[in-house]
């Protein structure tokens, strides 16, 4: 599998406009507008899953991966998530949001959605059909 969507999402994220109305308004944060001043676009990988990371303000740290790297999409969650976690604890960040760029029927979104609450109140999963720039 290629990673051309992950290109074009850092791409696109490395303009700050874009980045802004992304965490804003699609994810809903709630931030002040001056983490925005200063932030991080790159590509990353965990559990051999490529994905772009945002780190907003050295607050909030952002992943966007594919629904389609997803063969177990729980238990895919599940490590992402726990590995995000750690991530942010790792660079004393006050946030982790996981977003999930694709879709899945919908008793499995559902399922997936809970999982964060069982983990940590700062950490949210965000599953989107697309991201918006697509």
């Amino acid at each position: 599998m290629n990673n051309v969507k992950e290109k074009q999402w850092l791409s696109t994220l490395t303009v700050k406009s874009n980045a802004t109305l992304l965490v804003r308004d699609t994810l809903g944060c709630t931030c002040p507008r001056e983490i925005f001043d200063h932030y991080q676009v790159r590509s990353h990988i965990a559990g051999n899953i490529p994905m772009v990371q945002l780190i907003m303000g050295e607050r909030l740290l952002v992943r966007i991966v594919d629904a389609a790297r997803f063969n177990d999409p729980e238990k895919t969650a599940i490590e992402l998530l726990k590995e995000g976690l750690a991530e942010r604890d790792r660079r004393n960040l006050n946030r982790f949001r996981l977003v999930i760029v694709g879709t899945f029927p919908p008793s499995q979104a559902q399922a997936l959605t809970g999982l964060p609450e069982t983990m940590d109140p700062k950490v949210h999963l965000h599953i989107l059909p697309v991201l918006g720039f697509d």
